[in-house]
């Protein structure tokens, strides 16, 4: 597998987990106030690291080597001060921002990093240059140029970059520039896995791809796996390393349990209780890749194990926000339903032995919502383990809420796996369809899976509203810009009285959603 790939995602720069990411700014230390405001400490730690090479211009990068180690490193990044006069101005600072902000993550990384971590840093770029730095004008321009350099700097620098867009028309052009050049942008994925992709994609765009998130989703993000989680609560419980190594030896809801057990004798003191200490583990701020990704593919609904608000936190910056079930009342036309409880109400999480056995409710509900509304839908699974008891336990469960002869089809569901594993194939053959990203779990088949997602999520994109919208046209084809012609003279035929019958409402809505300005 290559070592280096760019990814297009929905999101926040802000609020996306990686190891560094572009700031955009001037020789001045011009910095937009919308970064000040939402990155706690940026304004400061821009003060305290001021460069005299980077404020005459001979520099074109300034990282804030300040910055906490555990916090994604911004990476001050200039435009050009004079101004834009091409597209081609926009290149070397962000070549320069991949070279420097390369060295600089692998430099951060700690010794005792495992080996099931990412193989590669993570960049995170914005629509550089088209804000402050006047290339709005032309942003399908940009984009085209952003997304090539993106990927020349990351393979000389053997990293990942992740393009995050809020702005729905970017995001579509951007998957629209990389599916024309086929599976270029994807050589990490042989055809096998493009081909189970696919489906996959046409669920999702006719609505009807529903994911379902594991903790490996989460994972992505720096949360803790199952196993990760309880070390951690033995920790906090102050556990001996014999009692540790004792409490490895039962299973993952027993451990759960004689945990729950201890914190509860020490709560009346006016410790930390079970479920709040659970909640401090898991309460991250910055969601990363793979919840970003399959919030973009903007699905109505989506159901989760895990107890953090990433997911959530993800679909808001992607356009999607959502109605949390249970607790939430339905304001949105999405929702997510949280079967093990949540963060935001930590005696709620559902974690052992006692908590699965009052389960009832919440797989009742469970039951319910695939009667209502998942009858038709495919249910991907994503972050789970074919070991994995709660697995077994939905799968039952959708199984049993689903008629009979739908079983028989083997496409209720697909999940996907990090490693292969012919058995279990053998055991699921009749009841899903696995996709595996490889033959052994450790961080490349991982990074393979946020790779998968990323092609699923490009193939799942058939908007084209950036087809009339003023800022693209340069970028189009020939035969975009033809068509994008045709549409406009049409539209600039039509009477008020034609604008304002029933058929011209719906014409002009359809224009609305390739672009054009109503």
């Amino acid at each position: 597998m290559g070592e280096s790939h760019v990814f297009v995602t929905k999101g926040s720069l802000t609020n996306f987990a990686c190891d560094a990411w572009l700031l955009p700014t001037d020789r001045a230390y011009s910095i937009k106030k919308h970064w000040l405001d939402a990155v706690c400490g940026l304004e400061a730690a821009v003060k305290e690291n001021l460069d005299e090479d980077f404020a005459s211009g001979s520099k074109l990068t300034q990282p804030l080597d300040s910055w906490s180690a555990g916090k994604p490193l911004p990476v001050l990044t200039a435009v050009p001060y004079e101004g834009i006069s091409s597209v081609e101005d926009l290149l070397p600072p962000v070549r320069e921002f991949v070279r420097v902000a390369a060295e600089r993550a692998r430099a951060r990384w700690a010794p005792s990093r495992a080996d099931t971590a990412r193989p590669v840093p993570l960049l995170g770029i914005p629509l550089f240059g088209t804000g402050g730095g006047g290339a709005g004008f032309v942003v399908g321009d940009v984009i085209k140029r952003l997304l090539g350099e993106a990927r020349r700097a990351a393979a000389e620098a053997q990293v990942d970059v992740a393009l995050v867009l809020r702005d729905e028309k970017d995001f579509a052009f951007a998957q629209e520039l990389r599916k024309r050049e086929g599976t270029d942008w994807w050589p990490a994925l042989n055809q096998d896995l493009r081909n189970q992709a696919e489906p996959l994609a046409a669920h999702a765009r006719s609505g009807k791809l529903v994911p379902f998130m594991g903790a490996g989703v989460s994972m992505s993000a720096g949360a803790p796996s199952w196993g990760q989680l309880l070390d951690g609560l033995a920790s906090d419980a102050h556990l001996s390393d014999r009692e540790k190594e004792s409490l490895k030896n039962r299973s993952n809801l027993d451990q759960a349990g004689i945990l729950r057990s201890i914190f509860n004798e020490r709560v009346n003191r006016g410790e930390t209780s079970f479920n709040q200490a659970i909640a401090s583990h898991v309460d991250l701020k910055r969601y990363g890749l793979a919840p970003a990704l399959l919030a973009s593919l903007g699905s109505r609904e989506a159901i989760t194990l895990n107890y953090d608000t990433l997911f959530e936190a993800a679909s808001a910056d992607a356009g999607f926000p959502r109605t949390v079930i249970p607790g939430g009342v339905q304001e949105k036309n999405a929702w997510l339903l949280k079967l093990h409880g949540s963060v935001t109400d930590p005696e709620s999480i559902v974690l052992t032995r006692d908590d699965y056995l009052g389960f009832n409710v919440s797989r009742n509900a469970l039951s319910a919502l695939v009667k209502a509304t998942l009858m038709t839908q495919h249910l991907l699974f994503v972050g789970f383990g074919l070991e994995d008891d709660h697995f077994h336990e939905i799968l039952h469960d959708v199984r049993r809420a689903l008629p009979e002869a739908m079983h028989e089809k083997n496409g209720i569901a697909t999940a996907l796996m990090l490693s292969k594993d012919p058995l279990g194939e053998r055991m699921w053959s009749n009841q899903l369809s696995l996709v595996s990203m490889g033959p052994d779990t450790n961080g490349r088949t991982a990074r393979a899976l946020e790779i998968f997602l990323d092609y699923l999520v490009a193939m799942a994109t058939d908007s084209h509203s950036y087809l009339l919208a003023d800022g693209y046209e340069q970028a189009l084809t020939d035969a975009e810009r033809l068509l994008r012609k045709r549409l406009q003279d049409l539209s600039d035929q039509f009477t008020d009285e034609e604008k304002e019958s029933s058929g011209g409402r719906r014409l002009q809505e359809m224009l609305g959603e390739l672009g054009a300005e109503n």
